[in-house]
């Protein structure tokens, strides 16, 4: 297994592509995967994963916790590295992501604004700044883009705002941190993926990305749980050492960058 004894965290594991990439994880051998959750309505998700996860032989540990709460990043070390008695981390998967309201540029508001960037972005930012102080040399961090960073879409302005500074922080930190821990940082960039998040972006954009989905080369489909966490389990792993401050597109075609 690949991943053998590596200790990871996964930003909004409970559900989506965070659940297919805490389970993408602990197939391969990773002997702590730390994953978190915000909602009351995420609680029996998580629970239900922290068992899946166990019946595979491999420990899981859900960690309730805000994103955009300034503390929640060095809570979620701490809990981590307390819980599986661990001093140091391995991998780092920032996640958790939230949509924006699907809002014309006349029609943004200050609390949109606020509410996606301190989610998709500035929760990032303090989210690996805690890892770093904890990361065990060789480690990998992996940050969750869009299609919608490159895309253009009309109603996403926030949201592409917020994922097109992921890719940037994500070239950033491979400069910052490749010598100093011997880490690689990479970003995946998923096009429509069917997840809650998906179908709750907005009737206008909805309608676009199915309409966008029979266009898709690979397959006329929206992308699964699975495209997505393959491609960042690779990233996780040995075999990706060379690859560091790239953007994996994960979207079957749909653009091609």
């Amino acid at each position: 297994m690949s991943l053998t004894n590596k200790v990871a965290i996964v930003t909004g594991g409970a559900r989506g592509i965070g659940r297919g990439i805490v389970l993408a994880l602990a197939k391969e051998g990773a002997k702590v995967v730390a994953f978190t959750y915000v909602s009351l309505s995420s609680t029996p998700h998580a629970a239900a994963l922290v068992k899946e996860v166990s019946a595979l032989g491999f420990s899981a540990h859900a960690i309730q916790a805000d994103c955009r709460d300034l503390s929640a990043p060095n809570h979620i070390v701490t809990e981590t590295l307390s819980a599986f008695s661990v001093s140091t981390l391995d991998i780092l998967v920032n996640n958790a992501g939230v949509g924006s309201a699907g809002t014309l540029l006349g029609e943004i508001t200050a609390e949109e604004f606020a509410t996606v960037m301190d989610v998709n972005v500035r929760a990032v930012i303090f989210m690996t700044q805690a890892f770093v102080r904890h990361i065990a040399r060789g480690g990998r961090i992996v940050n969750l883009s869009s299609v919608s960073a490159r895309g253009g879409y009309a109603t996403q302005s926030v949201y592409t705002a917020s994922k097109a500074a992921v890719e940037g922080l994500t070239r950033v930190w491979a400069t910052e941190l490749g010598h100093k821990y011997g880490a690689t940082v990479n970003a995946v960039n998923p096009g429509p993926v069917d997840t809650d998040m998906y179908r709750a972006a907005g009737k206008v954009h909805l309608i676009r990305m199915e309409e966008q989905n029979k266009k898709t080369p690979a397959a006329p489909r929206a992308g699964s749980e699975n495209d997505v966490a393959d491609i960042v389990l690779f990233l996780c792993e040995e075999r990706s050492r060379w690859v560091t401050g790239d953007v994996v597109c994960a979207n079957g075609g749909m653009m091609f960058v």
